[in-house]
C-alpha cells in the first residue's frame, strides 16, 4: 500500500503579477523558498504551476488562500479557489488550501535582518511560510493527503 504522505509538497502563493513558490523536502518535513515567477495572466499562472509540478514531482499542490483579517473570504478567495480547479485538472495533483493572512508581512520580517539585494521579492519566503504551516498542521495529525 502507497504511503499518501510522502513526495513533494508545492506552495504557491498567487498575487496580481507574480507567484511566490515554496517546495518540501520528500518526507514533508522542511519548506524551502523555490522561486518567484512573473505571471502576466491565468494561462501563465497554470502553465508556470504544471512545469513545478512535474520538475519536481509533485504529490501535493498547497494554495494560498487570501482571507480578510476576520476570516471571511471575498473576490479575492474566490478566484483563488476557481482557479486552484483549473490547476488541479490541468495537473492531476490534488490541491488543498492553507490560510496565508499575514504571510508577507512574517516574509517582510524574516527578511528584513538579512542583507538582500535590494528589490528581493517576499513572495517565494511568502510561500514557504504558508506551506511550512501546513506541513507543521498536517504532518503529524495523519490527515495529511
Amino acid at each position: 500500500m502507497q504511503n499518501n504522505n510522502l513526495g513533494r509538497v508545492l506552495a504557491v502563493d498567487i498575487g496580481d503579477r507574480w507567484l511566490g513558490v515554496a517546495v518540501s523536502d520528500p518526507l514533508r518535513i522542511i519548506a524551502t523558498p523555490h522561486s518567484c515567477i512573473k505571471c502576466d495572466d491565468e494561462k501563465d499562472i497554470i502553465k508556470a504551476i504544471c512545469e513545478l509540478a512535474k520538475d519536481n514531482d509533485v504529490t501535493l499542490l498547497v494554495i494560498g488562500l487570501p482571507k480578510s483579517l476576520d476570516g471571511t473570504t471575498g473576490p479575492q478567495a474566490l478566484k483563488t479557489t476557481r482557479l486552484a480547479k483549473k490547476i488541479s485538472k490541468k495537473t492531476g495533483v490534488p490541491v488543498v488550501f492553507q490560510d496565508e493572512r499575514l504571510t508577507t508581512a512574517q516574509a517582510r520580517e524574516i527578511m528584513a535582518p538579512k542583507k538582500l539585494k535590494h528589490g528581493t521579492r517576499d513572495d517565494s519566503f511568502a510561500a514557504a511560510i504558508i506551506l511550512q504551516e501546513y506541513l507543521n498542521a498536517n504532518v503529524n495529525s495523519g490527515s495529511m493527503i
